[in-house]
């Protein structure tokens, strides 16, 4: 794990001016099946993203996902990339002028809008760049996007169930401790998308940096609970990408850990409606829930180092643990639901075979001895045969609905 020095961390703001960065950004707005529905909708005011950046967007992202994922998870279709167009932003200085806007749908109706942004070389100023991320600020960067995107998520206006920034900082000009020594506060700081002006303590800092989990050389890879960061010193990354090709692995990691909590929180949300309809019903929403929760039982590419400290950490800071446990709580009593159904049908069924059997049987006896009285009257000996099974029924059934009542 690279781990970035502590000491720096320590000093306060620094002396010496602001490191000069290329920061891209990437919004993912996470939401649920339901306010997915409306999807098939492409927002309007958009334009054709160049065929050149589409065609590297869809080959990077292919090939990361066949090396991360796995060629059956491909082929099982789980995840579907759609490139929606790009949104002319107002562009103020210094600031993104545009946003490439691309749609990841999940098999079960989650979905992720992932939103690029990049703005040109400039000092750090993460006071600047928090205020593009802030969803709450009437004019952010992140709320004109949102804005957007609202209609096409079946008409509702409110906000999103989980909004994840991840900012990507080339530094070109140095190395990964020099930044750090200059900027460990500032990065923290853009972590947290922290707007206040109260400082962190020395110690949280540290404590921060030091949960990197990126294993380049000159790379620093931050996580926690309102965005993640990506740092490359000395970047000689010749690509004219928006982001790295070695950032697109988290990027994929944190899109499957945006769409699990958007699914788990659609199951959650279908459990406190109540679970209602017949045992057909109830079979195919557990189906469904094992279903969807293929991602959380491993698909989150866990075998890969890499990948798998982020996921884990993202399941803790997420929520999805937690969501998860509640989601199999209610599988469970989902599950003792169609167990007692299942049980009450066949009881009911054992019911009413032992009833009419033992009706019928005892009216071939009953058509037997009336045979002998009435060998004449052949509808004295149907009556007798049609009284004697009905009234037979209605004993047994007494008896059994008595004996199942015990």
């Amino acid at each position: 794990m690279n781990s970035a020095p502590s000491s720096p961390a320590a000093s306060t703001v620094p002396l010496a001016p602001s490191a000069k960065v290329w920061p891209a950004f990437v919004l993912l707005f996470a939401i649920t099946p339901d306010a997915a529905a409306g999807r098939a909708k492409v927002p309007s005011g958009l334009h054709r993203i160049p065929d050149e950046i589409a065609q590297s967007y869809r080959s990077r992202l292919e090939s990361l996902q066949q090396r991360l994922l796995g060629e059956p998870y491909l082929q099982a279709r789980r995840l579907q990339r759609t490139m929606i167009g790009r949104l002319t932003l107002p562009g103020g200085d210094g600031e993104p002028a545009f946003a490439d806007i691309h749609l990841v749908v999940h098999k079960s109706g989650a979905a992720v809008w992932e939103v690029w942004l990049a703005a040109p070389s400039q000092p750090m100023d993460v006071a600047r760049w928090i205020g593009w991320l802030n969803p709450e600020s009437e004019n952010s960067l992140a709320r004109i996007i949102w804005d957007a995107l609202a209609p096409a998520t079946n008409g509702q206006s409110n906000a999103p169930e989980m909004v994840l920034p991840l900012a990507v900082l080339r530094f070109r000009d140095g190395t990964l401790e020099e930044l750090v020594a200059l900027h460990a506060y500032d990065l923290v700081k853009l972590l947290h998308r922290d707007a206040s002006d109260e400082r962190f303590k020395v110690s949280f800092v540290n404590s921060e940096l030091a949960g990197d989990f990126c294993r380049r050389e000159n790379g620093l890879s931050l996580l926690a609970r309102n965005g993640a960061i990506d740092v490359h010193a000395e970047s000689t990354d010749a690509e004219e990408s928006m982001l790295p090709r070695t950032t697109l692995p988290l990027l994929v990691t944190l899109e499957l850990l945006c769409l699990e909590r958007a699914v788990l929180r659609s199951f959650l949300d279908r459990f406190t409606k109540g679970v209602y309809g017949t045992v057909d019903d109830l079979v195919q929403l557990r189906r469904d829930i094992f279903d969807g929760l293929e991602e959380y039982y491993g698909t989150l590419a866990k075998t890969h180092g890499y990948t798998a400290e982020a996921t884990a950490r993202g399941e803790t800071l997420f929520g999805i643990d937690d969501l998860f446990e509640s989601v199999a709580d209610r599988l469970e009593a989902l599950t003792f639901e169609i167990t007692t159904r299942n049980q009450q049908a066949v009881n009911r069924l054992g019911f009413w075979l032992t009833t009419s059997f033992g009706a019928i049987e005892t009216g071939f006896v009953a058509a037997s001895i009336a045979t002998w009285y009435y060998a004449d009257n052949l509808a004295a000996v149907l009556g007798w045969t049609v009284g004697v099974t009905l009234a037979t029924a209605l004993v047994i059934s007494r008896l059994l609905r008595w004996k199942t009542k015990a």
